[in-house]
């Protein structure tokens, strides 16, 4: 747990939102090392400048993570207050995690969201909850959480495509998007559930006005097949905006009727009208609502070539010029 890969102990989901302390796990409120219910739970004291006390463990690299609580984090000793840092290489802080705690950016109260570095493995970042500390959360973070989005700042490492080393994947403001995001439930294009999706943060808002584009309609389910990919586009030398986790493709929608229509079987190739169906009419009309309300600078339908003929592949690509096409915005 506590790996920053995405993996157990999604407690940002959770269904708090009242800033309310939890209480029993790392990062809560404690006055003794009993209130730290958990192995090598240890209570870091309101009087060493822990706000309320804090629940804490040693630590080398990863710490646990619990449900229902934000994802717990290892930081080095050497960004660590001294109660903290004297407990070994690292001690285990609980992550920023808005969903749970959006009043305070993220944080209990006497706390602040900073960048830390992993103990033993300083290259690898993300945001903590510090005692003391002042946000380090950008305007773009503020305004997601303004809006409502549940989400967790991280940090990414640049990276290089696999058959390319010489090109860099970097990502802008990463944050984890937690589902679901107002009554729209993430999917996998398998139908299996997605707790969260990563993403730069200017495309988690685009996401966001996608599905308040949607959800009027009846949209109960947004299908998708990913979003942050350190890859090249297929046949090419030139970095997919996958790498830069600014797109996502779209597979299909689910309604709360219980109707589902996806766009490799409802799509209707070539036709801007007289449409056959009220799925190929719907998937048409609301894909180019996106592009005259400027949600995204650039949208790939099966009518751009078959390789998008399952899905819509829409993106932030910087003037939508990414593959020189005429105007600001491209739909095709």
């Amino acid at each position: 747990g506590g790996s920053g890969d995405g993996g157990a102990g999604d407690g940002g989901s959770g269904d708090g939102g009242s800033d309310t302390p939890l209480e029993g796990f790392v990062g809560s409120p404690c006055d003794s090392d009993a209130d730290c219910d958990y192995d090598g739970g240890v209570c870091l004291e309101e009087g060493d400048g822990f706000s309320g006390g804090m629940c804490t463990a040693e630590c080398d690299l990863y710490c646990p993570d619990a449900d229902d609580f934000p994802v717990t984090f290892c930081v080095t000793d050497s960004e660590l207050p001294a109660p903290a840092a004297a407990l070994g290489d690292g001690a285990c802080l609980s992550r920023c995690d808005l969903g749970i705690y959006p009043e305070g950016a993220g944080c209990r109260d006497g706390y602040g969201c900073v960048v830390a570095s992993r103990a033993n493995e300083e290259d690898t970042q993300t945001y903590v909850c510090m005692p003391g500390a002042e946000s380090d959360l950008s305007e773009c973070h503020l305004e997601l959480l303004e809006r409502g989005v549940s989400f967790e700042p991280t940090v990414v490492s640049n990276d290089h495509p696999a058959d390319h080393p010489e090109l860099t994947c970097t990502v802008d403001e990463p944050v984890y998007v937690h589902s679901p995001i107002g009554g729209v439930q993430l999917r996998y294009y398998d139908g299996s559930e997605t707790e969260r999706v990563l993403a730069a943060c200017e495309m988690a808002h685009a996401l966001a006005d996608t599905v308040d584009a949607v959800e009027p309609d009846g949209v109960v389910g947004l299908y998708h097949i990913g979003t942050y990919n350190c890859r090249t586009i297929s046949g090419s030398s030139s970095l997919s905006r996958h790498a830069y986790a600014d797109a996502i493709d779209i597979y299909g929608f689910e309604f709360d009727d219980g109707s589902f229509w996806s766009v490799i079987d409802d799509w209707e190739d070539d036709t801007t009208s007289g449409f056959d169906t009220e799925a190929g009419a719907w998937l048409y009309e609301t894909s180019y609502g996106w592009h005259e309300d400027r949600i995204w600078n650039m949208i790939l339908t099966p009518n751009y070539n078959s390789a998008h003929d399952n899905h819509f592949h829409i993106d932030l690509t910087p003037g939508a010029d990414y593959y020189e096409m005429t105007g600001e915005y491209f739909y095709g």
